[in-house]
């Protein structure tokens, strides 16, 4: 059983955390501002800035010039010589990985393309993105994992991803905090580009909204109440699994006509490719001059999108959709469409106008969200505020 005085130190800590999220994400850039986005004390938040900066997490700037009559308050930034952390995201195609700071600028970067790896390959390419990162950097901050699910999230356990070349049951955690010695964290691909839209992007100040990931399948991460919306065993919602034709084609789950069979980008882009004969990505056809027979596909992609969303908005009242991965190339006339469908046929539409928007951090919101499950540890006090 915790103390009281055991609860003021976590309270303590969870403050100095606050701190580093507001200077880090541009809510905050000074002391007065800090008090008055926090309603505490100018003493207490004079005194948390002066422990941060002992630690050399924060570092004073310019004067921040303000009219009127007054010194003119000095800005606070994350320092230079603040730990930096690895993002590694694991898709079917490729894994990435990315170094970053606290402002979630990427100092280096990786791409290694898979090519039906076994499970010893899948994870001797992990290890190399991992130690291609930190090579060089003094301190590292954690690991950050990003991966297509299902995951197991208490064991840190990718299980068995559909298409995933038969791998499965990869305790990715595990094996990196043994090898490396460093915290690790990790929550499912659109769950954590939610967390870096939520934190860093189009989600900020946002209570509710979703990240619709459009991949070769089709998942979201949901933001419920300002935080990233779980279930009490920590399962990720799961929206390309919404069925949209109960007579429809066979799922790998089981059911039939779920959502992403319809309009992934891989089924899309092979439509695309018999109609027009031209062997294009997704984003190609996406910025081609539009032709008849492509607008038919992209028109029945969008309905088709908007049908299982508004069912999605309709349970939850999501006030925003974010387009993610290579839902970001969509051409923005239907990415207006989908808005207009979702907002023609929900049920509170004479009350607000859910926007569908694409994430500011475009098809890498979910690699630097693996990046941002380290970050938010900070952020809630349970990392480096000891």
């Amino acid at each position: 059983m915790k103390t009281l005085g055991t609860k003021r130190i976590d309270v303590k800590k969870h403050n100095r955390g606050q701190i580093m999220k507001l200077i880090a994400t541009g809510i905050c850039s000074n002391r007065s501002e800090l008090v008055a986005h926090m309603g505490m004390t100018k003493m207490a938040i004079t005194n948390m800035v002066a422990e941060l900066t002992e630690k050399g997490l924060i570092t004073e700037g310019e004067t921040d010039p303000i009219s009127g009559a007054g010194r003119n308050p000095i800005t606070l930034r994350i320092s230079d010589k603040a730990p930096k952390t690895v993002g590694i995201l694991i898709l079917r195609d490729r894994c990435e990985a990315v170094l970053c700071d606290f402002y979630l600028n990427v100092l280096e970067r990786k791409t290694v393309f898979l090519h039906q790896p076994d499970k010893k390959q899948l994870i001797s390419v992990i290890y190399s993105l991992a130690e291609a990162m930190m090579s060089g950097e003094e301190s590292i901050l954690g690991i950050g994992i990003s991966c297509i699910g299902p995951i197991d999230f208490d064991r840190g356990m990718i299980l068995d991803p559909p298409y995933f070349y038969g791998i499965h049951d990869i305790p990715v955690v595990g094996l990196l905090e043994d090898r490396y010695g460093l915290p690790v964290f990790m929550d499912h691909d659109n769950q954590s580009g939610a967390l870096a839209e939520l934190l860093y992007g189009n989600g900020r100040r946002r209570d509710s909204f979703m990240l619709l990931g459009i991949d070769r399948g089709v998942g979201c991460g949901i933001v419920k109440n300002g935080a990233l919306y779980l279930d009490s065993r920590k399962m990720a919602p799961e929206i390309g699994h919404v069925s949209i034709d109960h007579k429809g084609k066979r799922c790998v789950c089981g059911s039939r006509g779920c959502m992403e069979l319809y309009v992934n980008s891989a089924c899309i882009t092979e439509r695309l490719r018999r109609i027009t004969g031209e062997q294009r990505e997704f984003r190609e056809f996406c910025q081609m001059k539009e032709r008849e027979c492509t607008s038919e596909i992209f028109e029945d992609m969008v309905e088709k999108m908007a049908s299982a969303l508004v069912s999605t908005i309709n349970l939850l009242n999501l006030e925003l959709i974010l387009l993610g991965y290579d839902g970001v190339y969509l051409p923005e006339k239907y990415v207006r469409r989908l808005e207009d469908e979702i907002n023609e046929y929900k049920f509170t539409k004479e009350r607000y106008r859910t926007q569908v928007n694409k994430a500011y951090f475009g098809e890498d919101s979910q690699l630097l969200g693996a990046v941002c499950n380290v970050l938010c540890q900070v952020y809630e006090g349970k990392l480096l505020m000891d």
